[in-house]
């Protein structure tokens, strides 16, 4: 188990149900069970929408966006921080349903995705299940709530507490990408104002 490494990925959304709302931005932070941060990748994401729902919480405006790629162009990217770890991400039937849902959009075909919830995880252990007061509570900083690569690495830091602290993630194995892999194109936007 010592040679796993979690990918905490995050997504900001349009709204609440990824059949009508979209992602507009993820990350991923990948980290190994002693805590050590291994890689991180993060980008906004042209959703091609002039709804971007709630500013108000994710931050996004549509001046941010662009020249910010799309998420097929992207995908091969993504592909690429999730392959050969184990995903992890926080109420977790959510970012993977995003995420699946993006890619069955873009005409990619079948994805077979799943990952560890922390969300489980920490109600196990007596812990709250929002991300903010979880994170208040194991202390591990987190400066920009709902901004993608701020949450992934909160989580990534919340992840390692809960494993030091006993908590069993529910078994997932390292994912595998798809036959027909997307090579990744190396373009991102990241968002400016995240924590560095």
């Amino acid at each position: 188990m010592s040679d796993t490494v979690y990918s905490c990925f995050d997504v900001e959304t349009t709204g609440l149900d990824s059949r009508r709302a979209r992602v507009i931005e993820i990350a991923v932070v990948k980290v190994t069970p002693a805590g050590e941060t291994v890689g991180e990748w993060s980008t906004l994401i042209d959703a091609g929408t002039p709804d971007l729902g709630r500013i108000d919480i994710h931050g996004i405006r549509p001046n941010l966006l662009v020249d910010a790629p799309t998420f097929s162009e992207v995908a091969g990217d993504l592909m690429a921080e999730l392959a050969g770890c184990v995903p992890v991400a926080h109420n977790a039937s959510f970012d993977v349903g995003f995420v699946t849902a993006e890619w069955a959009r873009a005409g990619l075909g079948p994805l077979s995705l799943s990952a560890v919830d922390t969300v489980p995880m920490a109600r196990g252990l007596g812990f709250p299940g929002r991300l903010s007061d979880l994170s208040q509570a194991l202390g591990v900083e987190l400066d920009g709530a709902h901004r993608a690569l701020d949450d992934s690495r909160a989580l990534a830091g919340v992840l390692v507490r809960l494993l030091d602290r006993g908590a069993v993630p529910r078994a997932v194995p390292p994912f595998i990408p798809p036959d027909h892999q997307l090579l990744p194109t190396g373009r991102s936007r990241r968002r400016s104002g995240v924590s560095t």
